[in-house]
């Protein structure tokens, strides 16, 4: 994989192949088909079955391959970035200075280590004074401008009915583990992730010098699992309308006192006559325990919840026990490297002047506008599909094309960079994350009952990933993503439409998934669709749900179709309006072979291979139970056994393992 990264640097400028010359080699050539395996059996294995028995996971590491984990390399890149500018003088102030300012103080492990838990001391020193709820809650307020968020979930983002001006959103919070289904299942897997995110807590209050560790984090997790019994799952979750709850300050503060909305609002300076509630079941239940709970536990939740937040950051005592925790979530078995940590935090926390950095050094201004000029193909085939629709009428027909000619696209990097006003010091490395914490609070801060600022971005530059954003109906394509195996610019159309074309579908397509369909081109919550038509929708993605929820992963791990409904319905969607743009282009028309291979082929095994993913079974589960994709080889299978044109191809035919009749595969757009 490392031959692969860094010959791929070179591939932000978008080119077209001349597929009759066979003497260009491709990156993608592809070497390591397993012929034995029949296409129609499980295509996703022909590929890269070979890839996979072979690929090595880093000791390090929870996975190898595409995607997210192509992250992973990135990060060197970028590690070479901070080594490099964090060892020269640079003008105070500068992004140089306090990217590598920043990462230097990460680095400065003898200081971080003399420390201890000292930086922290203060914190807990305010939790032991807390005397009662008002106090716990003005303690917890004033901590949510230092990133510490604990029971109160809050953000800032355009409201659901009127996308022009942002409000407050406040959603479920208060556990520490990552989903409310593990304190409450019994199979062994979830057993030993509680036992071990209990003996996490009490290794915590142990370094602190706290008597009665055990105890105190029996009280903490009690906390938790009470407040998990309010929160709604992430299938739950996915309904948009369900989970907009706009009401009254005045309201909310009558029947909920012992939170106190109106003077939290107060203290943290914000303005709002109405907040959004997004799971109100959460705070009629938190307001419940802030009596029911003595305050004593509540400290010692309270304490828990502070420890967990900036163990990482102390020192190698906590970094130790944070890890450890990790290790029976993900299954990962050695720590990564110090600098690689500290890349991901800089990435995290200063990530957009770290990403000026990064497109200076690796970005072609070209790639912006030949990307573009893709999307623009995807859009008018997306298009030509809308129009060839026999389940949806004319008048709905009319408002998905003004939706999707509305999208926004953004590709590269922000065309306004953020600003992160900061002081930036080496030897300060606590003081630095809290600094970075409060200005991240307090630039959302300042976007509250504004218009929405456009030029925002969701993901760093060197990110590898892309994604759509319903409120502000726009599709981003980091620079991370425009490279191998995505994009290449020896390679054939073939292989860039099933790579970065298939992904631009994708995204196109998650503006009219379950969640994005609910949404109209301004960004509004808005029923835009006739009845009947939104019936046979709904239907349509039951049918996604359904077939997703049979398969399965691990011999008997079953993925959550209801939690990827939307993934699901724009990894299909993707595949569809990707292939239909490339059958525009010359090479699509044709059938020129290149290393034996149809262009059809070439097409279908990039969309294999872009995908191929190994990871370690316990990464594997937490994924199932907690991501809204499906796992690699379901988002290969899952889609190909829907599309007509990859069963002409490949010549499947009945009695293949995944062979579906035309009447059962499933087509929403």
């Amino acid at each position: 994989m490392r031959k692969i990264l860094f010959v791929s640097l070179i591939l932000l400028v978008f080119a077209s192949c001349n597929t009759e010359n066979k003497s260009v080699k491709s990156k993608m050539d592809f070497d390591g088909i397993t012929a034995s395996i029949k296409p129609g059996d499980n295509f996703f294995a022909r590929v890269n079955k070979q890839w996979l028995d072979n690929a090595v996971i880093a000791e390090d590491q929870v996975g190898v391959g595409s995607y997210s984990f192509l992250n992973i390399p990135q990060k060197v890149l970028l590690e070479n970035i901070l080594t490099e500018v964090s060892t020269t003088e640079h003008t105070e102030g500068s992004i140089e200075q306090k990217v590598g300012d920043f990462y230097s103080s990460g680095m400065d492990t003898n200081t971080i280590n003399e420390l201890g838990y000292t930086p922290i001391k203060p914190i807990l020193e305010e939790i032991e004074a807390i005397k009662n709820v008002a106090s716990l809650m003005s303690f917890v307020t004033n901590q949510i401008t230092s990133g510490n968020y604990s029971i109160i979930g809050m953000n800032v983002s355009p409201d659901n009915e009127n996308s022009s001006v942002n409000i407050l959103h406040f959603g479920q919070a208060g556990l520490g583990l990552p989903d409310r289904d593990y304190y409450f299942k019994s199979d062994s897997v979830s057993v030993t992730i509680q036992n071990a995110y209990k003996n996490y807590l009490t290794t915590l209050f142990k370094l602190t010098d706290t008597k009665n560790a055990d105890e105190n984090a029996a009280i903490a997790y009690g906390i938790e699992k009470k407040l998990a019994a309010s929160h709604k799952t992430r299938i739950e979750r996915r309904n948009v309308k369900a989970n907009y709850n706009k009401m009254a300050v005045s309201d909310i503060n009558k029947s909920q006192p012992n939170i106190g909305w109106s003077k939290l609002l107060n203290q943290l300076n914000l303005k709002a006559d109405a907040v959004d509630i997004k799971q109100p079941a959460y705070y009629k239940e938190l307001n419940t325990l802030l009596a029911s709970v003595s305050i004593s536990d509540w400290k010692t939740y309270l304490k828990a919840a502070t420890l967990s937040t900036y163990a990482d950051i102390l020192s190698k005592p906590f970094e130790n026990a944070n890890f450890e925790y990790a290790k029976v979530l993900y299954g990962q078995s050695t720590q990564k490297s110090r600098a690689q940590l500290m890349v991901q935090k800089v990435d995290r926390q200063l990530g957009f002047a770290l990403g000026q950095l990064y497109v200076k050094r690796y970005f072609n201004e070209e790639a912006k506008k030949r990307v573009l000029d893709l999307v623009n193909n995807l859009q008018k085939a997306f298009e030509n599909r809308i129009n060839q629709l026999d389940w949806m009428s004319d008048i709905t027909k009319k408002q998905a094309k003004e939706k999707l000619y509305a999208i926004t696209k953004k590709v590269g990097y922000p065309d306004v960079w953020r600003e992160y006003n900061v002081q930036i010091q080496k030897g300060k490395y606590f003081e630095n994350v809290v600094a970075l914490k409060k200005d991240q609070y307090q630039y959302q801060a300042n976007q509250l009952n504004k218009a929405p600022n456009l030029d925002r971005w969701g993901t760093t530059p060197s990110t590898v990933t892309a994604y759509y954003n319903p409120p502000l109906n726009e599709i981003v394509f980091p620079a991370g993503i425009l490279q191998f195996p995505y994009f290449d610019v020896t390679a054939d159309d073939a292989v860039n439409y099933g790579g970065i074309g298939m992904v631009i579908g994708h995204e196109l397509t998650h503006a009219f998934d379950d969640q994005g369909a609910q949404y109209d081109k301004d960004g509004n919550v808005k029923n835009w669709w006739t009845e009947d038509d939104y019936t046979k929708f709904k239907a349509k993605t039951q049918q996604m749900i359904d077939r997703y929820s049979s398969f399965t992963v691990l011999d008997s791990l079953h993925l959550q179709g209801g939690l990827t409904v939307g993934e699901n319905t724009a990894d299909n969607g993707g595949i569809s309006i990707a292939y239909d743009a490339f059958k525009l282009t010359e090479q699509g028309k044709g059938t020129t072979k290149i290393q034996g291979f149809t262009p059809d082929e070439r097409f279908f095994m990039s969309i294999a291979r872009i995908w191929r993913v190994k990871t370690r079974d316990a990464y594997l589960r937490n994924y199932i139970k907690t991501n809204s994709h499906s796992p690699p080889i379901w988002r290969v299978n899952g889609p190909l056994m829907n599309f007509t044109p990859f069963y002409e191809t490949f010549n499947v035919q009945p009695g293949d393992k995944n062979y579906k009749a035309p009447e059962e595969r499933i087509k929403i757009w």
